[in-house]
């Protein structure tokens, strides 16, 4: 039997870790159980960084990696969102939309994004170039120390903003008006969190690819059970880990068990399993209503 190299190991969990994050974030802060990376256009925001690589690479320096070229313009993209919500002061966009429009928003983003990604990927095979058509499904065959080390840099990071506001997370759990009443800034720790989430899962995406249904399944399955009902500081804090420990394993049982040969993709696994048990969540929700 073979082992996993350690080094994919643990970019396995903290890609779990992150993308769980990510989704309890999105959808405890706007609360609203539908929000996630995807639906709120993060994860296009992720591949659009990758495919400018693709092209910064191709025209400028073709001996660069693309996953950290994609973490770069990521990064860019991501300063420059911070800048245009924290720093400008009339015309807010914030203020103009509501959480379903920011959803419609996201889902149209990522949509142009895909279509974006097909003319890409026409233009790369008309041009008799190799395009990397697996980022749509992500894996960790590629994971790399330096990518590790990046992603634990921005684990402590965010284990610490997360501790120093946990009873900012647990008021505005009780309700915004609640939150705001006890002198939290609900608009701009909103913002915060929809930041980070929006970090955690670029980075994910840069250096991995893109992994479906985990930021808005996972969240709710732990939700589920008795221990995370109710505790908003236990989902933010401990589910992450659960979420990276099921990705781990999950990226086992790919290594180990192959289809002739080829091992699946992470990301593919992860999302036909998310849009089951998505399917199964929706109905029973409907019969218990019904």
């Amino acid at each position: 039997m073979e082992y996993l190299d350690p080094i994919r190991l643990g970019v396995a969990f903290l890609s779990g870790y992150f993308l769980t994050l990510s989704g309890s974030l999105c959808q405890l802060t706007t609360n609203n159980s539908l929000a996630s990376p995807s639906t709120l256009g993060m994860d296009g925001l992720g591949v659009l960084a990758i495919l400018l690589a693709q092209f910064v690479i191709l025209l400028f320096t073709p001996g660069l990696s693309v996953e950290f070229t994609s973490v770069i313009l990521f990064l860019l993209f991501f300063l420059f969102l911070y800048g245009f919500i924290f720093l400008q002061k009339k015309n807010d966009l914030w203020k103009l939309l509501n959480i379903k429009q920011l959803i419609l928003l996201g889902l149209a983003f990522n949509l142009f994004i895909g279509a974006i990604f097909s003319i890409v990927q026409f233009l790369f095979l008309a041009l008799n170039m190799e395009f990397p058509v697996g980022i749509w499904f992500g894996s960790f065959k590629h994971a790399s120390l330096e990518a590790l080390g990046i992603m634990l840099v921005i684990l402590v990071v965010t284990v610490m903003y997360i501790k120093s506001n946990l009873i900012k997370f647990n008021l505005l759990n009780l309700g915004q008006s609640f939150a705001s009443g006890l002198g939290v800034e609900v608009e701009k720790f909103q913002k915060r969190n929809l930041l980070l989430a929006l970090l955690l899962t670029g980075i994910v995406i840069c250096f991995c690819g893109v992994f479906s249904f985990i930021g808005l399944i996972v969240p709710h399955i732990l939700r589920g059970a008795r221990f995370f009902k109710f505790h908003m500081d236990r989902e933010i804090m401990v589910g992450p880990i659960l979420g990276g420990v099921v990705i781990a394993i999950i990226d086992y049982l790919c290594f180990q068990f192959t289809a002739y040969g080829a091992e699946l993709p992470v990301g593919m696994v992860s999302s036909v399993m998310g849009a089951f048990v998505l399917l199964m969540l929706v109905l029973r929700t409907n019969l218990r209503d019904f």
